[in-house]
């Protein structure tokens, strides 16, 4: 009998200092007192805390913080929606039951011992939050009084630990720091409704305004770059050279061709004249001459294509010609840029963080990276619909201004636009992201 005496002493005096414990411990340190020291007055191999009002894990037995993606936080999330969905509800002391269990297992995944204690904490008839023992032995009833004290000081040490204590004031000083709250709210919800002008900066590029492209004309090997980059060049100059061997080669075979059918025509139309045989020969004749001109004729211009000449004056834009050298190239593909060298157009590639209510006409500002002191201003003229990932990766709207430099700036010339749009609350303007965001979740 004094040893049993002694144990629940023992035992009373855990409770209450695990009481006090919970009293004391700030509001991200009770979780874990909860989880782990409850162990000093009941018995279990595992414990989980979730909190009632996120209906979130707050607290792992042997570990610091939950991560909201592991295999066994989502499990445990699954097992409060089933136990809240099930025949006892979330607000009720129960056992849970195993097809319970197995209903929130995925391909009977288990972490938990077999025996499932789900104990709500709870305060003034509501659940703030829900304890869960498990251990490999059967719960006993004897221990459920010793569970229903922890949980009553857990719940109000939950709810006192999310409650914020003002300090004691005296009257004078609150009321002039009430007004002064009052005053500073008043001055922040003018300021918010304040109209400001929207505007965003992205990365801009001066480009052509009329460009024009050297494409290649056939499949091919680019065999040659006989100008460098950015230099200035005269219409039909020479500005790539396609591999020409097999396109020679071709042409020899064709030619040769071509003479044969020529020969052979025209011994069968001087036979003709007394032959009627040969007769019958010349129309057949006289297709394969055709076929043979029709060859000839295609791989001549092939072999003049080869070698593409520039389109009008202007200067070569491209990059570096070794990086063209023994390149296979598509019909059509773009190998170059023949433009003017300066010119009054920007690109702007406008991230869609940036993006704004801009139409067409709105004043844009072009800060050069050379004289970014002297800003040339200018007018938008075009806004692509849909976005496009740019060289560095970036999903971004493309946008072109006109500026108003009628001299122009130099090709290629690279800096910053800052593109101006409709006066809107600063409030709203302040907020955009935030509200963006919202509004994907909501979505």
């Amino acid at each position: 009998m004094s040893d049993g005496l002694n144990q629940q002493l023992l035992r009373l005096a855990e409770l209450l200092q695990l009481g006090q414990r919970a009293r004391e411990a700030s509001r991200d340190e009770l979780p874990f007192v909860i989880v782990n020291e409850s162990l000093r007055a009941v018995r279990y191999d595992q414990a989980v805390l979730w909190d009632a009002r996120s209906e979130k894990v707050a607290a792992l037995s042997g570990g610091n913080r939950p991560e909201g993606g592991a295999p066994y936080v989502l499990f445990l999330n699954r097992l409060y929606k089933a136990v809240a969905g099930g025949a006892h509800g979330r607000d009720a002391q129960q056992i849970v039951p195993a097809e319970v269990v197995a209903k929130a297992s995925v391909n009977d995944e288990n972490w938990l011992a077999p025996n499932i204690l789900w104990w709500p904490l709870r305060v003034r008839e509501q659940t703030v939050a829900v304890l869960m023992l498990s251990r490999r032995e059967p719960w006993p009833e004897a221990e459920f009084p010793v569970i229903e004290n922890l949980a009553g000081s857990y719940a109000h040490a939950w709810e006192m630990s999310r409650v914020r204590v003002a300090p004691v004031k005296t009257g004078g000083v609150h009321r002039l720091r009430r007004t002064a709250a009052i005053a500073a709210a008043i001055a922040l919800v003018g300021l918010g409704l304040l109209p400001v002008r929207t505007s965003a900066i992205a990365p801009a590029e001066v480009v052509a305004r009329t460009p024009m492209f050297v494409r290649a004309p056939f499949a091919g090997v680019v065999d040659a770059i006989q100008v460098s980059p950015n230099a200035p060049v005269k219409a039909g100059q020479l500005l790539v050279r396609l591999e020409r061997r097999q396109l020679e080669a071709e042409f020899r075979v064709s030619a040769k061709t071509y003479e044969v059918a020529s020969t052979q025509y025209r011994q069968i139309t001087q036979e003709a004249i007394g032959d009627p045989r040969a007769r019958e020969k010349l129309a057949e004749l006289r297709g394969k001459l055709d076929e043979a001109r029709a060859d000839y004729d295609y791989r001549r211009s092939r072999l003049e294509r080869s070698d593409i000449v520039a389109p009008a004056d202007g200067i070569a834009v491209f990059n570096d010609p070794a990086e063209w050298i023994g390149r296979p190239v598509e019909v059509g593909e773009r190998i170059m840029q023949v433009s003017p060298p300066s010119s009054t157009r920007i690109e702007i590639e406008l991230p869609v963080t940036e993006e704004a209510n801009f139409a067409e006409g709105a004043e844009v500002s072009f800060f050069n990276n050379l004289n970014p002191d002297s800003p040339s201003d200018g007018r938008l003229v075009f806004m692509s619909y849909a976005t496009t990932i740019t060289p560095s990766g970036v999903l971004s709207y493309i946008a072109r201004a006109d500026l108003k430099d009628e001299q122009g700036l130099r090709l290629g010339l690279k800096g910053t636009a800052k593109i101006f749009g409709p006066r809107r609350p600063l409030v709203l303007w302040l907020l955009r992201r935030p509200i963006a965001f919202l509004r994907q979740l909501v979505a």
